[in-house]
This record gives structure tokens, C-alpha cells and sequence, in this order.
């Protein structure tokens, strides 16, 4: 695992959700325990392109750092 994806999950487990950009693109980590109108319940890691807000789903942040780092591979910045 990379320095900034390590960066990643380090700053997703503190805090509950990381910013970052790949490519020049901005992304999102988060944790989603609950969420929407009717405050739906769950535990899911989400990541989430910030321009377009599409979201993919993970069940765990150790699954969602491995989709990360094999399918990310130019992370410049961890805000």
C-alpha cells in the first residue's frame, strides 16, 4: 500500500470521511451510518466522485482502500 492511500485510510478511520484527488479530480471517503430523507440506516464506506456525486459502496474501509489503491494510482493530494 502506497504512502497516500495509507495517508487515506488513516485520516478515513479518524475522522469518518477524507477528501482527496486523483487526477486532478476531487473525491470523498466517507463513513455513512445514516443518511438520506427518511434517515435510512447503515454501515457503509462510500466513496464519491465530487463532481459528478456518483457513489460506490463498500461494506468495509479495508475493502474500500484496496479498491482504492488498485484502481487509483495517481493521488496527488489527501485534504
Amino acid at each position: 500500500m502506497n504512502q497516500k492511500v495509507k495517508s487515506l485510510k488513516q485520516t478515513a478511520q479518524n475522522k469518518t470521511w477524507v477528501s482527496f484527488l486523483n487526477q486532478n479530480h476531487p473525491y470523498s471517503l466517507l463513513h455513512w451510518s445514516i443518511g438520506g430523507t427518511e434517515s435510512v440506516k447503515k454501515d457503509v464506506w462510500l466513496l464519491q466522485d465530487e463532481m459528478t456525486f456518483e457513489t460506490k459502496e463498500f461494506d468495509t474501509i479495508e475493502k474500500a482502500i484496496a479498491w482504492i489503491g488498485e484502481n487509483m494510482s495517481d493521488i496527488t493530494d489527501v485534504l
